[in-house]
């Protein structure tokens, strides 16, 4: 069978052999922490899982917590997906949109996109604190996740739909690590953790008093 261009369809084998070996890897460590955490993981099993030997592997990653790092690093983008979503509270809020309203959307977009990689967000939150290399690309992705809450907080404070109050990096940086301690316990299925929906409601409620001092202050109430 061949394509509407005249040429046969490559395999699925001959397609993933034809994508860079760095991302194979990182791919690999991603399915098999969705089995194991990174405690039972070594190079040996993410080389196998990956189709290279132990001693490719090193050529691209230092260490397995250094292919971790790199995952996170990916994760940076696959959250600017939600954040950078047109429809998103953090690219803007249409004036007739409530404030609420619009919030919720941002925070399930943001949980639905990052749902798929829990595994390794799970363990960033684990390791964070031990692991050197994970520590910098854990501290880079709730960087870039405050950096996003701030913008918005000055949009909104801007606007006279929030409040002023405390400086708004401090209030962005206080909700982003809020939500990672509350989403590390939904990932890692603690016991008493939230549900998806659970997480979702009680970040909606944060971000409502923390930011707007208000459950769901009228736009159009504002001089």
């Amino acid at each position: 069978m061949r394509n509407p261009g005249g040429q046969a369809p490559r395999s699925r084998a001959a397609a993933s052999s034809a994508r860079p070996r760095g991302t194979l890897i990182l791919d690999a460590l991603e399915r098999l922490l969705a089995r194991a955490p990174m405690s039972d993981l070594d190079v040996e099993a993410i080389a196998a899982e990956a189709g290279i030997t132990r001693t490719r592997f090193y050529a691209y990653y230092a260490s397995k917590d250094d292919a971790l790092a790199a995952l996170l690093h990916r994760m940076i983008d696959v959250r600017n997906a939600a954040y950078q979503h047109p429809d998103s509270w953090f690219v803007g809020r249409p004036p007739e949109v409530r404030p609420r309203d619009s919030v919720r959307r941002a925070i399930k977009m943001a949980i639905d996109v990052a749902w798929p990689h829990r595994f390794v967000l799970r363990e960033a939150c684990d390791l964070w604190t031990a692991a050197p290399a994970v520590r910098g690309a854990w501290l880079d992705v709730i960087d870039a996740a405050a950096s996003q809450h701030q913008a918005a907080i000055i949009r909104e404070r801007e606007r006279g739909v929030a409040p002023p109050g405390g400086d708004a990096r401090h209030t962005a940086q206080a909700l982003a690590w809020q939500a990672e301690r509350l989403s590390f316990r939904t990932w890692a299925q603690l016991p008493g953790a939230m549900s998806r929906e659970e997480l979702g409601d009680v970040c909606l409620e944060a971000y409502m008093r923390m930011i707007f001092l208000d459950d769901d202050p009228d736009p159009e109430r504002i001089p």
